[in-house]
């Protein structure tokens, strides 16, 4: 029995040429794995210029879309038609118009508070007015009476002066 074990792996290791099949078809598939790593390598590089063209072709739309879209903003701008522009307008025509309207308000306010101290002083300039008149009657009786009662005491005097002097 001993023969027919050593017999089998003597044959195992006696036959050459099936170990150099072996290592033959090894370096094939070895080889063959080389090409088809080398194609895998290649076609990587192709697809890694290929996702890179994609990206550059992807941003230039972008660009170009962005900048037709800002071309178009300022042609509805110019024209404004611009619903942004439309909308800063009305909200700048509204502070406008409050604006005019305070404006008006204040004005009117103004106006009515002179017109009022207007008159308030006319009627001070009235009172005042007939105040000094009263004041100057009051003066000129007092100095009319003042006068005719010099008159008469002239008179007086004279008579006496008269009925002196005779």
């Amino acid at each position: 029995m001993a023969s027919t074990l050593i017999s089998p792996v003597v044959d195992y290791y006696n036959d050459e040429e099936e170990l150099d099949s072996v290592d033959d078809d090894d370096d094939r598939s070895f080889r063959g794995r080389d090409s088809e790593e080398d194609t895998e390598d290649a076609s990587e590089t192709d697809l890694a210029k290929h996702d890179e063209d994609d990206y550059v072709e992807i941003k230039e739309q972008m660009y170009q879309d962005k900048l037709a879209s800002l071309k178009r903003q300022l042609q509805q701008l110019q024209e404004g038609t611009l619903q942004e522009y439309q909308k800063r307008m009305k909200k700048l025509d509204q502070q406008y118009k409050e604006r005019l309207r305070n404006a008006d308000l204040f004005l009117q306010l103004e106006s009515e508070q002179v017109e009022r101290n207007y008159i308030k002083e006319k009627k001070a300039a009235v009172k005042e007015f007939d105040d000094k008149k009263v004041e100057l009657k009051e003066n000129l009786i007092a100095d009319c009476e003042m006068f005719t009662s010099l008159d008469q005491s002239k008179g007086y005097f004279k008579e006496c002066v008269g009925q002196l002097v005779l």
